[in-house]
């Protein structure tokens, strides 16, 4: 059981092998997930057993992804702590008939040229379970609101400085 994952692997080899592999992998190596992140000094944790489903003998790829993701909180821009544990379930296909077949009963995943872009499955896996929009459970907007002033509050220079305060006396006649 090593620490560090292949950089690409083929995924139908492994699966006639029964491998299991682990690791860790950093978050700074995904770079569609930076966007979305506070900190990207994390690592998350990638355990895959590559194997064939029971009843129809169909390439399969369990296991989880787990870690701790410092996200950017969509109200007051600071970090906000996401725990993430994303359990895998995933039918390996080649073709989109192959998925048809499969009726919606899994998740599926294509294989093109019999291998996989390890990094992009793992990046793939963890923006799916990220929260639609990020925030603390109590926080400050970054902005304040703009709230109306009472008239109580103006100043008696700015109450003058209405430019439609000639207009009231034009009917007076």
């Amino acid at each position: 059981m090593s620490k560090r994952l292949p950089i690409d692997i083929d995924p139908l080899r492994l699966v006639e092998q029964r491998i299991f592999l682990s690791g860790e992998m950093p978050v700074k190596q995904f770079p569609r997930l930076e966007k979305f992140l506070a900190d990207n000094a994390e690592v998350v944790r990638v355990d895959l057993t590559f194997d064939r489903t029971e009843v129809t003998h169909l390439p399969i790829i369990t296991g989880r992804i787990k870690g701790e993701l410092q996200l950017i909180c969509q109200r007051c821009l600071g970090a906000v702590s996401f725990t993430m544990d994303s359990h895998l379930n995933i039918v390996l296909i080649k073709t989109d008939a192959e998925a048809e077949r499969l009726q919606g009963d899994y998740d599926t995943w294509q294989v093109e040229d019999d291998r996989i872009f390890l990094q992009d499955f793992i990046e793939d896996e963890i923006l799916l379970v990220l929260p639609h929009s990020a925030s603390h459970d109590e926080c400050e907007p970054f902005k304040p609101l703009i709230e109306a002033v009472p008239d109580a509050l103006v100043p008696e220079q700015q109450k003058s400085d209405n430019p439609f305060a000639v207009l009231k006396d034009f009917n007076k006649d």
